[in-house]
């Protein structure tokens, strides 16, 4: 009796670790993506030196600066209560 009760809390804890993993898995693909994300972002914020930006292309970038951040908010969240 005792091993079976053994057996069943490593299946358990088994089960939380595998849990865990496919969790982070996910967090770091998420954090490429945003990584990513940010090098395009310098990458533009970088040639704005070199040509002229339209109001509508500095308002674009300010969007997706900002869509960005709340991206990175969540998944910060996220981390923060695993």
């Amino acid at each position: 009796m005792p091993e079976d009760l053994v057996l069943e809390i490593l299946k358990s804890i088994q089960a939380d670790v595998a849990t865990i993993k496919s969790e982070l898995g996910l967090h770091g693909r998420l954090i490429d993506v945003l990584v990513r994300d940010g090098r395009m972002i310098r990458a533009a914020l970088n040639d704005l030196g070199k040509t002229r930006v339209s109001a509508g292309e500095a308002e674009a970038m300010h969007t997706d600066i900002n869509d960005l951040i709340v991206r990175v908010t969540k998944i910060e969240e996220r981390l923060g209560s695993s």
